[in-house]
């Protein structure tokens, strides 16, 4: 639901209103946009919150090759943030 289709800010509310946008909306609570820095940041504060030592990400870019992307720019800025026995294996 949604590809290609557009919503009025009506529509929008109702849908992000229900049990299913709710949950949507949940998922976006911890979601790391942003540039490569920023990302990291997000992502060392996320895993100190859930006191994990291992992510998993999913990116959603709408190809294979942003994705393939996202990645890499991901495995940068974390090799280069995260050092040591505490950094979060992805």
């Amino acid at each position: 639901m949604g590809r290609g289709w557009t919503f009025t800010d009506e529509e929008a509310d109702i849908i992000l209103g229900s049990p299913a946008g709710q949950h949507v909306q949940q998922m976006f609570r911890f979601a790391a946009v942003g540039t490569p820095a920023q990302v990291s940041e997000h992502i060392d504060a996320f895993a100190r919150y859930a006191d994990a030592d291992e992510l998993i990400v999913a990116p959603q870019s709408p190809t294979t090759e942003a994705r393939l992307r996202s990645v890499a720019l991901l495995a940068d800025t974390v090799t280069h943030t995260f050092s040591g026995s505490n950094a979060p294996r992805l």
